[in-house]
């Protein structure tokens, strides 16, 4: 009886090490390029968001605590203008049957913003780790029009 307590203490240890993946995957790790359009330099401290932008807050209106917790910070490029977006996962007790795109949006001060979406046909493969991965590729953001300057 011993043996046996102790076998299930040192079995549960064991398990308790591992870090347990417990939901499914929503959305892959994105990783990407942004570049200038029209030089093809890497531009750095772009501002990269998966799904729609936040809408502006409206007049008086604060965000509740929990709305705040629920937003993904943006990632930014670095002066390579390389990005990642870690893969996202739920736990839910309902079996979900995967996503069909990832929507991503570009935002840097002086260009034009852009989103796109990307299908699940472009997904490259999973990581090593098992991760489903979808390389974006290049992304070239186009300068703002201001005066003087043509589109």
């Amino acid at each position: 009886m011993i043996r046996w307590i102790g076998l299930f203490l040192f079995a549960w240890t064991v398990a308790g090490c591992r870090n347990l993946a417990l939901g499914p995957y929503v959305s892959p790790r994105v990783r990407g390029q942004v570049l200038a359009a029209d030089t093809r330099q890497p531009l750095a401290g772009v501002k990269v968001t998966r799904g729609r932008p936040e809408p502006p807050p409206l007049a008086g209106w604060a965000p509740r605590g929990a709305e705040l917790l629920v937003r993904r910070p943006p990632v930014l490029s670095d002066p390579q203008g390389e990005f990642v977006l870690d893969s996202e996962r739920v736990l839910t007790p309902i079996r979900w049957g995967g996503w069909n795109s990832v929507r991503l949006t570009f935002e840097r001060a002086g260009y034009l913003r852009f989103q796109t979406n990307f299908s699940l046909s472009m997904l490259a493969a999973n990581t090593s780790e098992g991760v489903p991965l979808l390389d974006a590729g290049q992304i070239f953001l186009r300068e703002t029009p201001g005066p003087g300057k043509r589109r």
